[in-house]
């Protein structure tokens, strides 16, 4: 999956190209938590989407192509999370790490996509890995951003900035979101809603591996 319109909504899809690329992580949007349905049964899922820009090839227009991913928040270590955090480090997580990694620490940084496509036809990351030297902090074009629903919910005059800049989709599926929805009713459960911080919680079901064909269906690319 692409996403190489404006933060407006606006422009035209110009699809990354297939392969393996050089890219850095550009942006991390915690979405929240929301009912999804996989084999007729519908459980909870709390969602995030990590961009790239490619550093290798630029669009029609001279921008970087862009790329983004949605991922189960776990760092259960069936998750594809977990799986393309360790091939991106070139090491597995310390327990720790387990405890309250920083998700944050890979904005900025460089790493190598593998980029395939989707039923449809659409570009979409199929694996993420250590680029050739290892993971550097380099400068992106693109402005940097991290989006944790957390702080928004609560009213953090910061954290509603990024929002307003955020692609319209992202912006209506946060304010979807379970715990956006009930911040008025009553104080989100922390036992059920983990924040960036904390992502180690097993889900019950499904895995990343088995939702990655039907949302690459159902995101607006």
């Amino acid at each position: 999956m692409a996403l190489t319109i404006s933060d407006t909504g606006g422009g035209s899809f110009e699809q990354a190209p297939q392969g393996n690329h050089n890219a850095t992580c550009y942006r991390l949007v915690d979405v929240g938590t929301h009912n999804e349905t996989f084999e007729g049964e519908t459980k909870k899922r709390h969602s995030i989407f990590i961009s790239w820009e490619l550093n290798d090839v630029k669009m029609e227009d001279g921008r970087p192509f862009t790329i983004l991913k949605q991922y189960t928040l776990s760092l259960n270590e069936k998750s594809a999370l977990y799986k393309d955090l360790c091939q991106w480090r070139k090491k597995p997580f310390t327990p720790e790490e387990l405890q309250g990694f920083d998700l944050t620490k890979i904005l900025g940084l460089t790493c190598e996509l593998a980029i395939g496509e989707t039923k449809t036809g659409n570009s979409k990351v199929v694996n993420v890995f250590a680029p050739d030297g290892g993971a550097k902090k380099q400068p992106t074009v693109n402005e940097v951003v991290a989006f944790d629903i957390d702080e928004y919910i609560n009213g953090n005059k910061d954290m509603i900035g990024v929002w307003v800049d955020l692609p319209s989709w992202l912006q209506t599926k946060i304010d979807d979101s379970i715990e956006v929805k009930t911040k008025d009713n009553k104080p989100s459960d922390k036992s059920e809603f983990e924040s960036l911080d904390s992502m180690n919680q097993e889900k019950a079901f499904p895995s990343d591996e088995e939702l990655a064909d039907d949302e690459d269906e159902s995101l607006p690319f």
